[in-house]
Order: structure tokens, then sequence, then C-alpha cells
């Protein structure tokens, strides 16, 4: 049985690839607030310290902050890239040891099309989710050669918590916008292909302002 770790699994994106993931037989090690904090690297550590083997990491834990950069505080900033951006670089650090010696395995870390295009009022977040793609392409140059992939799936609005504001506000269907299982059902193509079949990003949906 192939062995997975999803960090943010307690809902959204991450909640899906875990369902996803076991529906296609996978043992699943789920992070969440309640069992690791992405955050500290002893809570990783402590975390990862009965896992003897890994053969996927997703990275969806993430979190995101509004307002325009005047408004903003250093602490705003800090937080969404203590969590996305340096979260999503503490679990490949603790997942590399393994599956270098393995030579094999998959990184997937969810970027975001915000990491792509900007906008106004959401400075933190596509700070975060530049570098998250910055990140990602840098490690999956670096990895290859021990036979591990790296890809990072840049979404649009993706129908979370975290984008139901905006649903209302503009009169949206969840239909018009990605699902958490589209991204999920995404990754498990990305985990049928061969080695050799090197995808670094995938865009997936529409900017919206």
């Amino acid at each position: 049985m192939k062995v997975a770790i999803v960090t943010g699994a307690s809902r959204g994106i991450g909640r899906a690839v875990v369902d996803e993931l076991k529906r296609n037989e996978y043992f699943v090690y789920e992070v969440s607030k309640k069992n690791c904090d992405v955050t500290n690297i002893d809570s990783i550590k402590g975390f990862m310290s009965n896992v003897k083997n890994v053969d996927v990491l997703v990275n969806c834990a993430g979190r995101s902050h509004l307002g325009y950069i005047e408004d903003i505080s250093e602490e705003d900033i800090y937080s969404c890239f203590d969590t996305n951006a340096l979260g999503t670089m503490r679990f490949c650090k603790a997942v590399l040891p393994i599956m270098k010696n393995q030579k094999n395995g998959y990184i997937i870390n969810i970027g975001s099309l915000r990491g792509i295009e900007c906008c106004k009022g959401k400075a933190a977040y596509s700070m975060s989710k530049f570098a998250v793609r910055a990140f990602s392409n840098t490690l999956g140059l670096e990895v290859k050669k021990y036979g591990i992939n790296v890809t990072c799936i840049n979404p649009g609005f993706v129908y979370t918590d975290l984008i139901k504001y905006r649903i209302a506000k503009e009169n949206l269907k969840p239909e018009d916008i990605i699902q958490p299982s589209d991204i999920a059902k995404t990754i498990m193509y990305l985990l049928s292909l061969s080695n050799g079949a090197t995808i670094s990003e995938l865009n997936m949906g529409d900017v919206w302002e």
C-alpha cells in the first residue's frame, strides 16, 4: 500500500485530497492543526517520528489575509508566509531524507493563480504564493536526480471557506468555481504518470478580481 501525507487535511482542498487518495487505496497521514503545527519545526519532527516511508506529500495547509498594503501589518504578512511558504518548505524538508533513501517520491504543493497574477487587497497572500511557486520549481530541479517529482498546482477560485464570502457577494454559483474534488482528481492524474513525465506547474481555472 502506498503512503501519503496531506497537510491541511481537515477541510477544503486537503480533505478532498485525503478522501480521493483513500478511495485509491493509499494509507494517508492526515496533518491538521489538531495533531501538527506546520509553523513549528519541532511539531513536524514529532509528527514525522513514526513515519517510515512516504510515497506522496501534498501540501495543502494555507491561510489568507485580506487588506491593502498600507493597512496590513507585518504580522499579517509573516503569518501568511509562515503557513503557506515556510510550512510547505518545512514538510518538504522533513520527507526528503525518506524519499531520497527510497529513490522515488512525489511532492505536490498547492500554490495559487494569485502567485502568478496579483490583485488589489491580497498582497500578503500573493507574496506567499509567489514564494511557494519559486520554492517548488527550485526543489524540483534539485531532487529530480533522486527520482522525486515536484509539481506546484496553481488554482484560481476554489469553493472553500476562504472564498465563500465572494460567492454571496457576487451571486456566483458553486458550480462556476473549481471544486476541491477537481484538484484531488488532478492530483490522482499526476500520480498516474510515469516518473519521466515531469510537470513542474499546473494552472487551473480563472483569475478573479
